[in-house]
């Protein structure tokens, strides 16, 4: 009996001298043909040109060239679908929203957005800015909200949003809950549509990222009454958060991380995660963020499945308290 346990633990330790040196050997050859990143959404998106910014400083270190493959189109799940059928060889990564937390909850996935992906790195936080149109008499979150509370129901102020499941979307929604007001909640097809309507009075208020919001509070369009996360914007340094203005624990965060396909070598996570640790912490990097009202994460990917994980959860609750449907 002890022959033979000695015998197995010593095939156990050589089975896993061997995994280490081809992992190690494997991390080492990686990569030597070009990397595919595959986006959920279409170009000239925030999405797409942030990808396009971390392509050229990545290719140098990893020394192939990454190459953009964009799969808009519901809600995400055509481009995380194909990551999850895609080889697990590191040659096939994907980038995708805070929406990759959200959608599962509201459309039939093929997919399980942390049980079936392998998380590698998350990228970038975005913030986003409650503005209401330059007609609303508010000039804070809590005029606002007393606001929202005078109207009749039948007359609930019109909150707009990107799309139904959007983080614009969700932010609307636990902002009504939270403070207790009776919201109309618009759909548009886009940012666009709907910060044209905003700027037009349309719609009274909602969510804006910096990059869409910036121009039509200059003009005095919109105004800007509270962040949606933690800590407030360099870019707008005068507007509290949520959280500051009365509404405890409101968080809401736009962020993008990078994933690979389950089951992808952990010398290749690890080389991907370094890789692009690095590129964010660029000068280049870090003031393209700044400028589009972000801010670099980074980290390991046990932080990024931690993100994911937490999300998910937390997401699935809001959106079965709030009633939220799909489109």
């Amino acid at each position: 009996m002890n022959q033979h346990r000695a015998l197995q633990r010593r095939k156990f330790v050589a089975a896993a001298l061997g995994s280490a040196v081809l992992g190690s050997a494997w991390g080492s050859t990686y990569p030597d043909k070009p990397i595919k990143i595959v986006l959920p959404v279409s170009p000239g998106s925030a999405i797409d040109a942030t990808a396009r910014r971390l392509a050229p400083v990545l290719e140098g270190p990893l020394g192939q060239p990454l190459v953009i493959d964009n799969r808009p189109g519901s809600a995400g799940l055509i481009a995380t679908s194909q990551l999850v059928r895609s080889p697990a060889d590191g040659y096939t990564l994907a980038i995708v929203a805070s929406t990759h937390c959200i959608t599962p909850h509201l459309y039939k996935a093929s997919f399980h957005p942390v049980q079936d992906v392998q998380p590698v790195v998350a990228l970038t936080s975005g913030p986003m800015i409650f503005v209401v149109h330059a007609s609303v008499p508010a000039k804070d979150i809590q005029q606002f909200v007393s606001y929202a509370r005078s109207r009749p129901e039948k007359q609930s102020v019109p909150m707009g949003n990107s799309g139904n499941g959007t983080p614009l979307h969700i932010a609307s929604a636990l902002m009504s809950l939270k403070a207790g007001f009776t919201a109309l909640h618009v759909p548009y097809k886009g940012i666009g549509a709907f910060s044209t309507d905003l700027a037009g009075g349309q719609v009274l208020a909602g969510f804006l990222p910096l990059v869409a919001a910036a121009a039509l509070i200059k003009a005095g369009q919109i105004r800007a009454l509270g962040i949606s996360t933690l800590k407030r914007l360099p870019a707008l340094p005068d507007v509290p958060t949520l959280a500051e203005s009365g509404i405890p624990d409101f968080e809401v965060d736009g962020w993008l991380a990078l994933i690979a396909p389950k089951g992808t070598p952990l010398a290749i996570v690890q080389r991907l995660n370094g890789e692009f640790n690095n590129a964010l912490r660029t000068p280049e990097l870090e003031r393209f963020v700044a400028d589009s009202g972000g801010a670099v994460i980074g980290g390991t990917a046990k932080d990024c499945e931690s993100l994911f994980q937490r999300d998910f959860a937390g997401y699935g609750r809001l959106i079965a308290e709030a009633g939220i449907k799909a489109d």
